[in-house]
């Protein structure tokens, strides 16, 4: 079923190229749910963008806008090369541009497009006051996570009795550490999980099965643990060092949260600006093109 946007007709092999190039990412939005019911949503994708796309291309051409003939030319080169290169090029893989001339269109209308964009989403610069607000509004943005370094001696095991033999070989190395003994290199000749010195590096929550999670951020720095079952068997922790959560202070962030803000702001104003343009449209679905 092909849209007619004004006096302008998007056709079906425009609308159904335009949605297998989506499909991919529309595939990853909805894991899980049947193939068909991905095509009809990566099809009713399609409709909005190329909507959204005429109507812009139908006002930017009612204000004349000029682009740059060299800009045109060199975002064409480098849509190629990034495109796997004029021999691929060639072949006229892409499911929406098969020549140069459909690429120098698109390009052309995008330029004018962001002309448009400029033009349309102007609005006023956030101050630091709105900054600060959504700063101390969303204090979990600005904190950086606790982190642990830390190292593990592991003893597999997947039965009851190899859990207990597990266990017992833990609470050995354990006491050998204690009297003495260096924990990289037990980790090196006693370990089964092949991380040479046992060395675990740096890790956050979420990184670790739970059970270790929850025994190694509960533990004191530089003291080791009791043995801690998982579904790898039995480990003996040992914390080198913590990172607290720290929250960024406000004149670190700053900058990027205006900036944050201020697209946010743009883009509701030029989102404002479309729905305006559809309803003063006509847009209808049109059979038989």
């Amino acid at each position: 079923m092909a849209i007619k946007v004004n006096n302008h007709i998007i056709p079906d092999w425009a609308i159904q190229g335009q949605a297998q190039s989506l499909f991919e990412s529309v595939s990853r939005q909805m894991s899980g749910k049947p193939r068909e019911f991905i095509e009809l949503a990566a099809i009713d994708m399609a409709k909005d963008r190329l909507i959204d796309q005429t109507l812009m291309s139908q006002e930017s051409n009612r204000r004349n806008y000029e682009v740059d003939v060299a800009e045109v030319n060199k975002r064409m080169k480098e849509w190629i090369r990034q495109n796997g290169g004029k021999k691929a090029f060639d072949t006229g893989r892409h499911p929406v541009i098969k020549n140069k001339e459909d690429l120098r269109k698109e390009i052309t209308n995008q330029l004018k497009f962001n002309l448009l964009l400029e033009e349309e989403s102007n609005c006023k610069e956030t101050e630091e006051e709105e900054a600060r607000e959504y700063y101390d509004a969303r204090p979990d943005l600005f904190t950086s996570e606790e982190l642990l370094k830390a190292s593990h001696i592991l003893k597999k095991a997947t039965t009851k009795d190899e859990f207990k033999e597990a266990e017992l070989l833990i609470l050995s190395i354990r006491q050998r550490i204690e009297e003495g003994e260096d924990f990289a290199k037990l980790a090196r000749s006693e370990s089964d999980d092949g991380q040479g010195d046992g060395n675990l590096g740096t890790f956050g929550k979420g990184k670790m099965v739970a059970e270790f999670e929850e025994a190694a951020f509960a533990l004191p720095v530089g003291e080791l643990s009791q043995p801690v079952a998982t579904e790898f068997g039995c480990h003996l922790i040992l914390v080198h060092e913590k990172i607290e959560s720290k929250l960024t202070p406000f004149v670190e962030v700053y900058e990027k949260v205006a900036q944050y803000l201020n697209e946010r702001k743009k883009d509701k104003v030029f989102d404002e600006f479309l729905d305006q343009l559809k309803k003063e449209s006509e847009i209808s679905e049109v059979s038989g093109i």
